[in-house]
């Protein structure tokens, strides 16, 4: 079997000729190559060969070392980069030795530190000038049971001191209904409307009987319905009281608008009460009618006049609903509707629509005056503090007929069902008495208010121990207590 060797490419010659030997490029000034170093005193191990006696002529078997070996000659591959045109510096270290550390960074404690500082800084600060103190309060209340309590109250400024007062609120509302024409008829109604009475002349209320005349600037008559109290003036405001009233006589010439001025001509006699016990309308007189008119078929018109009606009747209850001021009480058991046929007009077709009127009146009561009007008539023990009143589902008031000595504008009611009854908590009153003061005054300073059943105080932020200077920056939450 032929033995494998090595041969220098460069053939023999005469002299000994020396292997070549790889020089590595010369690294640049400014890379650095860590090259390893040389062994002092290194010596050549030569490879032996198993068979010798074919060494070539010229050619010292034994002077044959692992420099004097070439290496191969290989071609080279399409698109491989040159082996002896490669830069030494692109090659890994030729050492074997532990890379150098980098640098050791900076620590950064301290800085996260003087970050910490700052937002804690910055938290103080906002807590001190931003920080809230709350009063949560829960009133003192409790459920009245009436079963047809009493109530009387008086209208405008006719009530006593401390007792129940009311105005009575009207409006008027019309409606109509196309129904099929038969015939004519003869109608003869008379212009209604209403007026406000107001009265300059005394701090007394000054009545007006029945049937009592007021005449407009053109000497039309209407007359009222009913005795009138017109409550006295307080000051330079003057009591006034809002009535129904009446055409003296039919006709279209009394459906006038809206008036300035009524006076009062049976006043005459006394000139001062002449001129100050004086009317106006804010809407128009309407109804007004005398002649021939279209008729209907039998049952047709009652029938028409019963659907509108109704239809009134629901636009009165949207309409008492939607007149509701927050500090005031409407019951709708104590509305009263008083309709009116208005003249029919001819439509097209043979055809006629007939109109009616609904005059309203509903007496409205002052929230507080009613509640402690109901905590009196429920509670033995009640005291005279400022109340609150929440109607429960059942309750109901209505009114009953009056005994004939009642004076003219005076309710007479009773009251049914569970009503919430919360004592009132002056929220400005108690932040006025907080403001300043030790967190440990807070106690005695709650005691001091009748109407509270318990209180707690928040204040921020934590480190403070008194409550801001200033009442305004003191907010005070009063909780609904529930029904029980």
């Amino acid at each position: 079997m032929a033995n494998d060797y090595f041969q220098d490419i460069t053939p023999p010659s005469s002299g000994s000729t020396p292997p070549r030997q790889l020089k590595p490029l010369p690294p640049e000034a400014d890379d650095h190559v860590d090259l390893a170093p040389e062994v002092p005193d290194a010596r050549e191990i030569p490879i032996r060969m198993g068979n010798t006696s074919g060494a070539p002529a010229g050619i010292d078997a034994a002077s044959r070392g692992i420099r004097s070996i070439s290496a191969p000659s290989r071609p080279l591959r399409a698109g491989a980069p040159n082996r002896m045109d490669m830069d030494i510096r692109e090659a890994a270290p030729i050492s074997g030795g532990i890379p150098p550390r980098p640098p050791r960074r900076p620590t950064r404690l301290w800085l996260w530190a003087a970050a910490s500082v700052l937002v804690l800084a910055i938290v103080a600060t906002l807590l001190f000038f931003f920080g809230s103190t709350t009063v949560t309060v829960t009133p003192k209340s409790r459920t009245a049971l009436l079963t047809s309590a009493s109530l009387v109250a008086r209208e405008g400024a006719s009530a006593p001191a401390g007792g129940l007062s009311y105005n009575l609120q009207t409006f008027d509302l019309e409606d109509s209904e196309v129904v099929a024409a038969q015939g004519t008829t003869h109608v003869e109604t008379k212009a209604t409307g209403s007026i406000i009475v107001s009265n300059t002349y005394s701090t007394s209320p000054v009545k007006l009987v029945k049937n009592t005349r007021f005449e407009s600037p053109d000497g039309l008559i209407f007359r009222v319905l009913a005795d009138v109290v017109v409550p006295g003036k307080k000051g330079a405001v003057a009591g006034t009281v809002s009535v129904l009233v009446v055409a003296d006589q039919a006709g279209e010439k009394y459906n006038i608008a809206p008036t300035s001025t009524f006076t009062v001509p049976g006043l005459k006699s006394t000139p001062p009460m002449y001129a100050g016990v004086r009317a106006k309308s804010i809407t128009a007189m309407t109804g007004g009618f005398l002649g021939d008119q279209p008729g209907t078929a039998p049952g047709a018109l009652e029938a028409a006049v019963a659907l509108v009606r109704g239809r009134l009747e629901a636009k009165a209850h949207e309409a008492l609903a939607a007149q509701v001021k927050a500090d005031e009480f409407v019951f709708p058991d104590l509305l009263t509707i008083t309709y009116e046929s208005l003249p029919a007009t001819t439509e097209a077709g043979s055809s006629v629509r007939i109109h009616e009127k609904a005059h309203m009146e509903v007496p409205v009561f002052p929230k507080s005056q009613f509640a402690q009007a109901v905590a009196s008539a429920a509670f033995a023990d009640a005291d005279k503090l400022p109340v609150t009143m929440r109607p429960l589902n059942d309750f109901s008031v209505r009114a009953i007929t009056p005994p004939d000595a009642t004076p003219s504008g005076t309710l007479n009611l009773v009251a049914s069902g569970s009503a919430l009854i919360v004592w009132s908590v002056d929220a400005g009153a108690l932040a006025t008495a907080l403001q300043g003061k030790d967190s440990g005054a807070f106690e005695g300073i709650v005691k001091g208010f009748s109407g509270i059943l318990e209180a707690h105080a928040r204040i921020a932020p934590f480190w403070r121990s008194t409550f801001p200077a200033n009442a305004s920056d003191i907010t005070i939450n009063i909780v609904e207590p529930a029904a029980q």
